[in-house]
């Protein structure tokens, strides 16, 4: 009876240590507007890069999941002084991930390789000036989704990070759009 008193005391000891070190601390990171490289088919069909800005603002938690909400948007404007187009488009998604691969050099500075799926909404605003006079046309908002891969590296409290990820939605021109995304930003343990 003593014994297994010994062992139940040692069991319960040991899964406490575990579940400590299994909460680890939540850390919000703050991005500075980013660029966005997208390659869309352009006027006349030919596939074209496109860029644009990004913000972004995600939290971490318990050291392998990544949530974030990130708003972009990209302008284009073609035409003359008597005509001419103007295209805004602007996208919301949230996206959510999990690391599975994580390289670490000393205490403060690592490397995180990430898998991320998106969801969010989409919508283009078509301004057309002729001659002086402006018309604007708002398109209807669409749905995005997709899925992809961000390397994330931290020095101290100071993130660099590369994301690539492929895109669908019914508003693209292809309906699969490549997005690419360099940022820049910081986290604050809490």
């Amino acid at each position: 009876m003593k014994i297994f008193i010994f062992l139940f005391f040692c069991a319960t000891t040991v899964s406490a240590q575990t579940d400590e070190k299994l909460i680890a601390p939540v850390s919000l990171n703050w991005y500075l507007p980013s660029l966005q490289f997208r390659f869309e088919d352009g006027p006349d069909q030919s596939r074209l890069l496109k860029t644009g800005y990004a913000l972004r603002v995600g939290t971490e938690f318990y050291k392998n999941y990544f949530l974030g909400l990130s708003y972009s948007t990209q302008t284009e404007k073609s035409g003359n002084s008597s005509l001419s187009i103007k295209r805004e488009f602007s996208e919301i998604d949230i996206a959510a991930g999990f690391q599975f691969l994580r390289f670490d050099f000393t205490m403060k500075n690592r490397l995180n390789i990430l898998g991320l799926g998106y969801f969010g909404r989409n919508q283009n605003i078509i301004k057309t000036e002729l001659l002086g006079r402006v018309s604007t046309d708002l398109s209807a908002g669409e749905f995005s989704y997709g899925g992809g891969v961000m390397a994330q590296f931290i020095v101290n409290y100071f993130l660099f990070e590369i994301e690539t990820r492929a895109m669908t939605s019914g508003a693209y021109e292809p309906r699969i759009v490549s997005v690419t995304d360099l940022r820049l930003g910081f986290q604050i343990h809490l």
